[in-house]
C-alpha cells in the first residue's frame, strides 16, 4: 500500500532548508571568538591599569615572535641570520593586509575564526554537535589560547592542518594536499600531517594497494610549502637551508624521542621554585604530560575513538613525540604548551569528556583562568611563555 502526500504538504515539506552544517560551525565559532576576543581585551586593560602604563595596549600583544613576524612582513628575511626561522605564509599575509601590528592582528583573528568553525566541522563529523561545540569552546578557553588572538601564526596553523585533516577525511584529497602545502609553509610541523593523511587514505581504500587512485598523489603536496620556501632562501639568501641555520641560530636541537621531557625537568631542578627556568619547564612539560594522558584515553578507555578515527591519534602522537623531542635556546621543550593545542585528538578527548557537567564546568573555569593568567604573564614580557 502507498502513502500519499498532500501536494501543499509536499511542497513544505521540500521548500524546507536543509541545515547547512557550515553555517552553524560558523555561527558557533564566531560566538566563541566574540566572548574570548572581548575578555582578552578587558583582561589585557585590566592588567595595565595598576601601573598606569600608558603604552598601547596592542603592543602588548607585540612581544617575542610577533614582532618579528611584523618586522619579517616589513623589511623580508635580510633583517638578520635568524630571521629565515620564521615560515614565510604568516608574514607574507601580514604584508598584504597592510603590514604592522594591526595587520597581523587582523590576520590573526580572521584565521582563528576560520580555525574554530574548521574543529568546530571535523569534531561534529567525528562525535556529533554536543562535542563540537564544547571543542570550539575548549580550544579558545586552552590555558596558551590567547596566542590565537595575538600576532602569532598560532591560529594560521591550526586552520590548515586541522582543514587538512577534515578535507581528508571527506576525501578531498587534493584540497586536503594544497592546505597541508600551505601548512607547511607557515611551520615545519605542517610536514607531520603526510603521516595522518596517509593512513586515512589507505584506510578508505580498504588498506588495499590495488585500489590507490591518482589522487593519493594530493598527499604528496603536502611538502611543497616547503620546497617552496626552500627555493626562495636559494634564491634571495644564498642557501636552500638557510631557515634551518636559523633555527640553529636560535638554538633549536632535537633529541631522542622523550629526551627533552627529561631535560626539562633536570632544568627545572637546577634552580629555585619560583624562578623563570622551573617555571617554564612546569608550564611546558606539565602541559605536554596533561596531553599524553588525554591521548592514551583516546586509545583505551571509555572515551576511545573507532579504529577509522586512527589518523588523530597518528597525528596528535606524532606532535607530541616532536615536542617532547625538541630544544630551543637552551630551554628543553620551549613552547610546548603552546604547540599542544595542534594535537586535535587531544581536544576531542576532552570534548567528549565533558559530557559530564562537573568536567565541563572544571575545563572552562580552569582553563579560561589559566588563560588570563598566562596572557598577562606574556604581556609583562617574561620568558615563560614565548
Amino acid at each position: 500500500m502507498s502513502t500519499l502526500i498532500a501536494p501543499e504538504v509536499a511542497g513544505r515539506l521540500i521548500a524546507v532548508p536543509e541545515r547547512s552544517p557550515w553555517r552553524a560551525a560558523l555561527r558557533a565559532a564566531a560566538t566563541v571568538w566574540a566572548v574570548f576576543a572581548a575578555a582578552q581585551l578587558a583582561v589585557s586593560a585590566l592588567a595595565r591599569l595598576p601601573r598606569g602604563d600608558a603604552t598601547p595596549m596592542i603592543l602588548a600583544w607585540n612581544n617575542w615572535d610577533a614582532g618579528h613576524y611584523v618586522r619579517i612582513a616589513a623589511s623580508g628575511y635580510h633583517l638578520g641570520p635568524g630571521f629565515p626561522a620564521f615560515f614565510p605564509l604568516f608574514p607574507l599575509l601580514i604584508h598584504l593586509a597592510g603590514g604592522g601590528v594591526v595587520a597581523a592582528l587582523v590576520v590573526a583573528n580572521a584565521a582563528t575564526l576560520g580555525a574554530l568553525a574548521v574543529v568546530h566541522r571535523l569534531a561534529e563529523h567525528e562525535f556529533g554537535a554536543r562535542v563540537a561545540g564544547r571543542a570550539t569552546w575548549y580550544l579558545a578557553a586552552f590555558p596558551m589560547g590567547f596566542f590565537l588572538f595575538i600576532g602569532y601564526n598560532e591560529s594560521l596553523f591550526l586552520l590548515l592542518a586541522v582543514g587538512a585533516l577534515y578535507a581528508g577525511r571527506r576525501g578531498h584529497w587534493w584540497l586536503a594536499g594544497a592546505l597541508g602545502a600551505l601548512s607547511s609553509a607557515t611551520r615545519l610541523f605542517g610536514l607531520v600531517l603526510m603521516a595522518p593523511l596517509a593512513v586515512e587514505y589507505l584506510r578508505q581504500v580498504g588498506w588495499q594497494p590495488r585500489r590507490v587512485r591518482a589522487d593519493l598523489l594530493g598527499v604528496a603536496l603536502v611538502p611543497l610549502g616547503l620546497v617552496a620556501y626552500a627555493w626562495y632562501c636559494a634564491v634571495e639568501l644564498g642557501s636552500p637551508l638557510a631557515f634551518s641555520v636559523a633555527q640553529d641560530q636560535w638554538g633549536r636541537r632535537y633529541t631522542v624521542p622523550g629526551g627533552a621531557w627529561i631535560t626539562a625537568w633536570q632544568q627545572a631542578g637546577g634552580h629555585g621554585l619560583l624562578d623563570p627556568v622551573t617555571l617554564g619547564a612546569v608550564v611546558d612539560a606539565g602541559t605536554t604530560l596533561v596531553a599524553v594522558v588525554l591521548l592514551v584515553l583516546a586509545v583505551a578507555g571509555p572515551w576511545r575513538f573507532r579504529r577509522d578515527q586512527v589518523y588523530l591519534v597518528v597525528q596528535a602522537g606524532l606532535t607530541l613525540v616532536l615536542l617532547m623531542s625538541t630544544e630551543v635556546g637552551g630551554r628543553a621543550m620551549q613552547s610546548a604548551a603552546r604547540y599542544a593545542m595542534e594535537a586535535v585528538a587531544v581536544l576531542l578527548v576532552l570534548a567528549r569528556m565533558g559530557e559530564r557537567p562537573a568536567v565541563d564546568r572544571a575545563v572552562l573555569v580552569l582553563g579560561a583562568s589559566l588563560h588570563a593568567a598566562f596572557l598577562i604573564v606574556f604581556m609583562s614580557g617574561k620568558f615563560l611563555v614565548a
